[in-house]
């Protein structure tokens, strides 16, 4: 086969295109080769920031893998000794100020997990909030929170919906944004979670250039150290804190956990001439991940699945590493085209199926890593007559569209069992995308136009129709990056903007040519330019994509705001557009306090600077009043709690020693317990009191 390129009369070359011009190397701006950066000039930088109040969990907390009767809690304590090994007491509780303690234990930590933690709490109930606290030698963690999994129809969940974290090239404000989110169920990551490159090498250039985030280690990672340090440095990043403080995560790695473009037997990323063996790296790879991240591990593998009951089942996959054959970077090789060929490999397709056809629940959502959708690139020959058609459309070969016979079998096998109301949701391509899931969008055909050359045209599918939906068996919804660098930043924004308007319209030739239709008439919302995240809704009648997106990275503050939404009904099996975003969840459950608390226990051990005298009356109305001595100056807190953990009262103030009476007017309280908790900032107690 001859390369196809594309030639013109002069008074049509780029004639139409003017308004959409954009760079050729727009079209592979996902791939870190093709992306001009500047590396990390010489000099004093910043040293990584971190938060002394959080000694010694500087890292914070974390939760992950709920069930309905289970999850996993994890911390990373700082030692002083990183010879000696340290008993790391944990505790769980239904509120925040962790008085109804649920469960509590041990769990002795040393150099061999990297003084990491990872508990595996069972016994609780599904569908509840928990709150959680790790402590050594009375010094104590950040309190997290997390949920399991309801067993029964919840009617409504909600998900923050991520990927592409990159260190370097921008501040991961999105997560900050989701901390503060009260109704989110989990943050489902999609991979990407740290990249593998030296300081200096991918990343924004006046941010690498002035230090704003220097990595560590600074060169590549390729040793079980190398990995642990630069998950450390992530870790420390403070609205990384905030969302695994507040909600629980559920992960899947992509290429850059080991590295560049990887499949089962290497990567682009990796050259065993200099960084040895690939299998060496994969296992030094996993090892950190597991340890710095809240997964159960299954023999190295990460695909499973997650049931949040009749509602939902969350099917987790591996599309990197698991079974992956290596890609074929070129649409005119035979090999891609075999029907063997795979992503998943045969276990992990197997079980997928399986997973799909015996799931009972009414939504079915996929967690993968790359895009799933056909992808349409080679029109973009129309402007460069040195690019051909083939080279661009081989360009994003890494996707499923350089496994073509697998993700047709599996489109197939939907559609055959009559599985409806299959989701799945996609990361890695640094873009916002909402699909119609369909095998055939379109169908290309080759013309040569009389007084123009060869062009492509852009026939309707004999099975899919973009206006009806008809033929779509399920819907996917891409998100974009938290900070990796998108189209415009591999080019320019005026390109960028060109090609997002082109990527999912008609191609017209000027003044009176032809149209050569949409490449892309699946893909039902593009947005190539901006960062953020995704809430992924899911009701009983409904699922939605609500798209948010970060106002700028490379500034530590500022807004988000409301983009697209896009959604499915439930047994449609396609999408439609909404400008209004799923209403929350009503009556969420309070989010985790900011700081550590200096002394938490459901025991009461007294004051160490004084002693409650009485707290009268109790049951009480109006006024509760807290008598009370101190033998030297405290910072006193006063603070009353409901059963489920709201704080509704809150008074602070330094007293001096000597006796005193303070009242609480609880007049505007409802009636019932509530829990009286009073601290001189060194210790602290608990107390029950009635209200009537």
């Amino acid at each position: 086969m001859q390369p196809l390129r594309f030639t013109f009369e002069k008074n049509l070359t780029m004639k139409y295109f003017t308004l959409f011009a954009f760079l050729i190397t727009t079209l592979a701006a996902h791939s870190q080769s093709l992306v001009d950066h500047t590396r990390q000039i010489d000099g004093a930088r910043s040293s990584n920031a971190f938060s002394q109040t959080l000694a010694p969990f500087y890292h914070g907390v974390a939760s992950g893998d709920p069930t309905s009767s289970s999850i996993l809690l994890w911390t990373r304590f700082t030692p002083i000794d990183t010879t000696a090994n340290y008993d790391i007491k944990w505790k769980i509780a239904t509120d925040t100020a962790m008085i109804n303690v649920i469960d509590s234990g041990i769990v002795n930590t040393d150099a061999s997990t990297d003084f990491t933690v990872n508990v595996d709490v069972t016994g609780l109930s599904g569908g509840t909030t928990y709150y959680y606290v790790f402590e050594e030698s009375g010094q104590f963690s950040l309190i997290g929170r997390t949920r399991t999994t309801p067993t029964n129809n919840p009617g409504h969940l909600r998900f923050g919906v991520v990927s592409c974290d990159n260190y370097q090239a921008g501040y991961f404000r999105a997560y900050g944004e989701l901390a503060e989110r009260e109704d989110l169920d989990a943050i489902i990551h999609l991979g990407d979670y740290i990249y593998e490159y030296a300081d200096g090498v991918y990343g924004d250039s006046t941010l690498m250039a002035d230090g704003s985030r220097p990595l560590s280690p600074s060169g590549e990672i390729v040793t079980l150290e190398d990995y642990r340090a630069r998950y450390s440095t992530y870790r420390l990043d403070s609205n990384f804190i905030r969302a695994h403080q507040q909600h629980p995560f559920i992960t899947i790695w992509d290429d850059h956990e080991t590295a560049n473009d990887s499949w089962t037997g290497g990567a682009e990323n990796h050259d065993t001439t200099t960084q040895g063996d690939w299998n060496t790296r994969v296992a030094n790879a996993k090892q950190a991940y597991f340890e710095w991240l809240p997964i159960r591990e299954n023999m190295g593998s990460i695909y499973r699945t997650i049931s949040y009951g009749p509602l939902m089942d969350l099917v987790m996959l591996d599309t990197r590493i698991e079974g992956r054959e290596e890609q074929i970077l070129d649409i005119t090789n035979p090999a891609l085209y075999d029907p063997n060929r795979t992503i998943l490999g045969s276990t992990q397709k197997a079980w997928l199926k399986n997973q799909l056809s015996s799931s009972s629940a009414t939504w079915k959502v996929m967690g993968n890593q790359v895009i799933f959708s056909p992808f349409t690139a080679g029109w973009g020959a129309l402007l460069d007559t040195t690019v051909t058609y083939e080279d661009l459309e081989s360009t994003f070969l890494d996707i499923w569209d350089g496994y073509p016979a697998e993700r047709t079998e599996l489109i197939d096998y939907i559609s055959q069992n009559n599985i409806d109301n299959t989701v799945i949701l996609t990361g890695d391509f640094h873009s916002s995308f909402a699909f119609d899931v369909t095998d055939t969008p379109n169908v290309l055909n080759i013309v040569n136009v009389p007084g123009v050359g060869p062009l492509p045209f852009y026939d309707p599918s004999p099975i899919y129709d973009p206006v009806t939906g008809t033929g779509s068996v399920a819907v996917e919804f891409a998100s974009p990056s938290i900070s990796s660098a998108n189209f415009d930043e591999n080019t320019d924004p005026a390109t960028a903007q060109a090609l997002q308007f082109q990527i999912n319209n008609d191609i017209v030739i000027p003044p009176a040519g032809p149209n050569l239709g949409n490449p892309n008439p699946h893909m039902k919302y593009a947005d190539l330019i901006q960062h953020g995240y995704f809430l992924l809704d899911v009701k009983d009648d409904s699922t939605q994509a609500d798209y948010y997106f970060i106002d700028d990275i490379l500034v530590p503050n500022g807004t988000e705001s409301y983009a697209q939404g896009a959604k499915t009904m439930r047994d449609s099996n396609k999408l439609e557009l909404t400008a209004v975003p799923a209403t929350q969840k009503s009556n969420p459950p309070a989010l985790a306090p900011l700081n550590p608390p200096s002394n938490v226990t459901s025991l009461d051990k007294g004051l160490e600077n004084g002693v409650i005298i009485g707290i009268y009356p109790n049951p009480s109305d109006e006024l509760l009043t807290v008598h009370f001595a101190l033998n030297a100056t405290a910072s006193m807190t006063f603070e009353l709690f409901t059963m489920d953990g709201k704080q509704v009262k809150n008074m602070r103030k330094t007293i001096p020693t000597g006796i005193y009476s303070q009242q609480i007017d609880v007049s505007d309280l409802d009636s019932g317990i509530y829990m009286l908790r009073i601290s001189d900032g060194r210790t602290s107690m608990t107390r029950e009191v009635v209200i009537r």
